[in-house]
């Protein structure tokens, strides 16, 4: 028992930094850059005489120079909080006297085969959950999920320059987050549970960890996916390639070009066939593939 609290624990731990680090980067840059700290001086040179309306309206302005500054540079203040936290929990491990890399396989170096059907699965994946969303939504299902879903996919992934938005979404965050999922969660969970059950669970925080209810949907399995193929390559740096390949296509399908390019119906199909292809190509090669260098349940 003390075993599993303490694996969930350090689960909860690593997740919480993340997230409490990336708002945290949000809030000083907008409040040091983004120009917030000149609305929230203002108030604070008012002091006691300011009405509750001054309040309100200051504190407004300041949320929504936030939000426009994050949102404008995404890619750069993701990147940075992603590698704070990489940081953080190097420092964790160095402290526990665990060698992080060679714990969550960073140190293995995969086949070319391994990276190739990775990347198909990411690219593919995305493509495919692309098809599947627009054919929800054009029969009008679920019409409030989606509409949550589509603006914080083009909050995320179509706003700011495409050059930080692929360095930071496209490459930087999708490693980081497979070093903390595929690799830190999936390590506190393998000291207490199975390798499959293992796989599962640190999918289902994946998932969970997005929020968004229609992206949890679609992130939960794609995080066993990635746990799967981290485990039959013993390494995670091709479900990395998955990871990076399944962030830039949404990138990609976010500037209006690609975008109306694969609503045309005759690409859509040659995607679709593309896509079923990769995805179908990358789930035979990891089922035949024996574990490379794990040890056996």
């Amino acid at each position: 028992m003390k075993k599993i609290l303490k694996a969930a624990l350090y689960i909860i731990a690593y997740t919480l930094i993340y997230m409490t680090i990336m708002i945290l980067c949000q809030l000083i840059f907008g409040l040091l850059i983004g120009g917030a700290g000149g609305a929230l001086a203002e108030l604070v040179a008012q002091g006691p005489q300011a009405t509750q309306e001054q309040l309100e309206e200051t504190v407004f302005a300041v949320a929504d120079k936030i939000n426009d500054y994050v949102l404008m540079n995404t890619g750069i203040i993701f990147s940075i909080s992603a590698l704070l936290s990489l940081l953080v929990f190097i420092r964790i491990f160095s402290a526990r006297k665990i060698n992080l890399f060679a714990e969550i396989r960073m140190d293995r170096r995969p086949s070319g085969a391994d990276m190739r059907y990775g990347l198909f699965a990411g690219a593919s994946a995305n493509f495919l959950i692309s098809i599947i969303v627009m054919a929800l939504q054009g029969l009008g299902l679920f019409k409030d999920a989606f509409l949550e879903h589509d603006t914080h996919i083009e909050m995320t992934f179509g706003t700011g320059g495409m050059l930080p938005t692929l360095l930071g979404l496209g490459l930087i965050v999708p490693i980081v987050e497979e070093i903390m999922f595929r690799g830190i969660v999936t390590y506190e969970l393998r000291q207490i549970a199975p390798w499959k059950a293992a796989i599962i669970v640190q999918g289902v925080i994946f998932g969970l960890y997005h929020l968004v209810p229609v992206q949890i949907c679609y992130t939960t399995p794609l995080g066993i996916y990635f746990g799967y193929i981290a485990y039959k390559s013993g390494a995670i740096w091709p479900a990395a390639a998955g990871h990076i390949a399944m962030n830039t296509v949404a990138i990609l399908l976010s500037t209006p070009f690609i975008a109306s390019i694969f609503e045309q119906s005759s690409f859509s199909l040659i995607f679709v066939i593309l896509s079923i292809y990769m995805f179908i190509s990358s789930l035979i090669y990891f089922v035949r593939k024996k574990p490379v260098n794990i040890i056996q349940d």
